[in-house]
Parts: structure tokens; C-alpha cells; sequence
């Protein structure tokens, strides 16, 4: 196999979803061209997802710093204070979040390829497993919204404003 197919291999490993090839490799092109700095690229999934969006793509060390700050600012700040802050966590996990996607992939890249230098089918293998997605992620992001909807309906209709209004 060609350098050139074996890193197209590498990476459709790491990603794992077809539809999204085109899309990280621009954006791991741009990520590149900047020399390998944190740069501002748009990603609305991460956005919307949050820290859901950094599981789905296996980012569990960001998620978990991003979750830890969220919980801390959640215990101390009024509702909506704290609905503020959230939205600042989630504006810059889209705006950082593929940056973090493309320094994850470049280390296990790099350590991959020094583990197992002469096995090209291997590397592609484990980089499938390191890489990819977590499909658990996604559910339990979308049943944490729907909780989250559900619960704040309920408090509305348990308020003394809308007891008035029956």
C-alpha cells in the first residue's frame, strides 16, 4: 500500500463515519496549514452536543474537564447565570472541538505508526478501535435532553404562575 492510501486509511479508521470524511479532512487540512495550533473551526454538531459531542468522538479528557466545569459552575451559580455559561462551554466546544478531534488523532497517529511500523493492516485496526465513534454517547446525549426538556415542562407546570392560569 502507498504512504498516501495507508494515511487515507489511517484516517477514515479515526473518523469512522463516511458522511464526515470530507468535512475533517478540510478541516484537518486547515488544522495543519496552522502548524498544529489550536485554531478556531466551526463545528455546529459540537456546539449543539457539547460534551456529548466530545464523547460521541471518544474526546474523554476534554469532556470531562468540560463536564467538571459545568457542574462546578451548576453548584454555584443561579439558574441563569448558569444557563449563560453553558452556552460560553458549548460556543467554544464548537468552535475547539475538531481541533481537539485532530490533536487526538495526530497522537495516536504518530504512536500507532511507531508501534507497529511494518504492519500496515494492524495500525488501520487499531486505529479503528482508538478512533471511531461511541454510539452510547449519542443515545444517552439525546435521552439527557430529552430528561433535561421533560424536567424543566414539569417545573413550569408545577409553578405557582401557570397554577393561576387553571
Amino acid at each position: 500500500m502507498t504512504k498516501e492510501a495507508f494515511d487515507q486509511k489511517m484516517f477514515e479508521a479515526y473518523i469512522a463515519v463516511p458522511s464526515k470524511y470530507e468535512w475533517y479532512s478540510r478541516a484537518f487540512e486547515k488544522m495543519e496549514q496552522s502548524g498544529g495550533k489550536y485554531i478556531w473551526y466551526w463545528n455546529s454538531w459540537g456546539m449543539i452536543g457539547g460534551v456529548w459531542f466530545l464523547l460521541y468522538r471518544k474526546e474523554m479528557k476534554p469532556a470531562l474537564t468540560a463536564l467538571f466545569i459545568l457542574l462546578i459552575l451548576g453548584a454555584f451559580l443561579p439558574l441563569g447565570s448558569f444557563l449563560i455559561a453553558y452556552l460560553v462551554v458549548a460556543v467554544l466546544i464548537g468552535g475547539y472541538g475538531t481541533g481537539e478531534v485532530y490533536h487526538t488523532f495526530t497522537k495516536h497517529n504518530r504512536d500507532i505508526r511507531a508501534m507497529f511500523p511494518k504492519e500496515q493492516e494492524k495500525s488501520i485496526g487499531v486505529m479503528s478501535i482508538v478512533g471511531g465513534v461511541n454510539s452510547v454517547a449519542l443515545w444517552a446525549g439525546a435521552f439527557t435532553l430529552v430528561s433535561f426538556l421533560l424536567i424543566l415542562v414539569g417545573l413550569r407546570m408545577a409553578s405557582p404562575a401557570s397554577a393561576a392560569l387553571h
